[in-house]
């Protein structure tokens, strides 16, 4: 008993051991054995070209009165135009245009959350203070920068390409567990609300059907349904009671039909029920 549980505590260990050897083989600060050129992605290369995205592009901009609604007017020329000299041909690459958009507009929304004093000290106020990267799983070169504000930080992911030139840029706020809950709580509330309001609209509808399209079918009481019943039950009885024993009765009856008709026989009409009638006969005079 005592070697069945000393191997299976091994075996615990070793598979332990295997799991946190295998969460994280990231390498980071490098591009070695990567389609990456050395020479080119240094360290201090990346760390310059994060600082330049943040503090000479984004951060200029947004002091010049750019904004993302009026961004393709103001930057779109100086983003996506390219001029050579050598040759003179004028071309345009929307492509870079794209993400330098994309990435201004998610640093944009952000830096309210990030904070600063004043526009007048944005510059000093924000700033990157920490750089790092690493080629991910799809072998693509992945900058992640924190800019830090007056407020709380934010991560700025940069995807390169191997021409030093960004495929993607974006920005996301750094938040306590206690935002991010209460975030999430807001969120909750926020659709269930919608949710009840939707669903109170929906009765409220409903409940016009009557006035768009008749009034109300009046409602019928369990009493009345009742006696509706009695009277129905009573009648199917009434037509099909047995006159066998006032024979003598509804000969009569029919004799006296057949002279009111003028008929001298009464074969020409059936005597099937009897009922009494609570009327009162009053004599012409």
């Amino acid at each position: 008993m005592k070697h069945k549980i000393l191997v299976l505590g091994v075996m615990m260990a070793s598979l332990l051991g295997l799991t946190a050897c295998g969460a994280d083989t990231t390498n980071y600060n490098t591009v070695e054995g990567s389609r990456y050129h050395s020479e080119l992605f240094k360290t201090e290369n990346i760390v310059e070209y994060a600082k330049y995205v943040e503090n000479d592009a984004f951060e200029k901009w947004f002091l010049s009165g750019v904004t993302p609604e009026n961004f393709e007017e103001k930057a779109y020329f100086d983003l996506a135009m390219n001029f050579n000299n050598m040759s003179g041909d004028l071309s345009f690459n929307d492509a870079y245009y794209n993400v330098n958009e994309s990435g201004y507009d998610s640093w944009y929304k952000s830096i309210e959350s990030i904070g600063y004093n004043s526009l007048e000290t944005l510059q000093s106020d924000v700033e990157v203070t920490d750089v790092q990267y690493y080629i991910n799983k799809e072998g693509v070169l992945v900058i992640d920068a924190t800019v830090q504000g007056t407020k709380r930080s934010a991560l700025m992911e940069i995807y390169m390409g191997n021409d030093f030139v960004p495929t993607d840029i974006g920005v996301t706020v750094n938040r306590s567990t206690g935002e991010k809950l209460e975030n999430a709580g807001l969120n909750t509330l926020l659709g269930m609300g919608m949710a009840f309001a939707v669903l109170i609209i929906i009765s409220l509808i409903i409940s016009l059907f009557p006035l768009l399209f008749g009034g109300k079918k009046k409602k019928v009481s369990d009493k009345e349904i009742a006696q509706q019943a009695i009277d129905n039950t009573t009648a199917q009885i009434a037509d099909k009671e047995d006159l066998a024993g006032d024979a003598e009765l509804v000969a009569v009856i029919a004799a006296a039909i057949a002279a009111y008709e003028g008929s001298a026989s009464t074969d020409g009409f059936q005597v099937r029920s009897i009922r009494k009638v609570n009327t009162n006969w009053k004599k012409n005079r």
